[in-house]
């Protein structure tokens, strides 16, 4: 299907709509998708806006890239996390506290491989109970696990495989990076 026509249809526009947002008559876009004209740079100026895509996807120089998306929260609790990511690989958080500091900074935006698979010292995004996603550094012993903040002021918190369980404490994920702004 034609770039056009189908982020056209995405938008919920009719051609008529189209051509009158892009200052041009009907026919020009329903040749535009039947692909017996192109759009010239000022059309596609105006057809990137309205359609929210890059110049370059409407010419096909580059493929839209939803599929590899990362999903980005402020907060998220393990409910909303199971609703909300599906089968997402990876997701993105913002760091809201300075547990983890000077590891992790208020406003640094963590990536999050959704793997359970958690080695001794890893960083895990980790929700304990209904209370939002925290990252804390996971020490597994043999009847306990810790969460253990990098920041000194804080407490390492120890749960029971029992407590784990009845919690819940969930592990999101493993932290594979870390993005700051300056």
């Amino acid at each position: 299907m034609n770039i056009i026509r189908e982020l056209r249809k995405q938008k919920g526009l009719s051609q008529k709509e189209l051509a009158d947002a892009c200052c041009v008559h009907q026919t020009a876009v329903s040749q535009w998708e039947k692909g017996r004209t192109a759009p010239d740079i000022n059309s596609l100026k105006m057809l990137s806006a309205i359609l929210g895509v890059s110049v370059e996807t409407l010419i096909g120089c580059e493929k839209p890239k939803d599929e590899n998306k990362i999903q980005g929260f402020d907060r998220i609790n393990a409910e909303d996390a199971s609703q909300k990511l599906g089968r997402s690989e990876y997701f993105a958080l913002i760091v809201t506290d300075d547990s983890m500091s000077p590891t992790m900074q208020i406003g640094d935006t963590v990536i999050i491989s959704r793997s359970k698979e958690i080695i001794n010292g890893d960083i895990a995004a980790v929700a304990i109970g209904d209370s939002d996603v925290t990252m804390k550094r996971i020490i597994k012993k043999d009847t306990s696990m810790m969460l253990v903040p990098e920041n000194p002021a804080y407490e390492p918190s120890v749960f029971t495989y029992s407590e784990i369980a009845t919690l819940p404490v969930t592990i999101l994920g493993r932290i594979i990076e870390l993005r700051r702004k300056f």
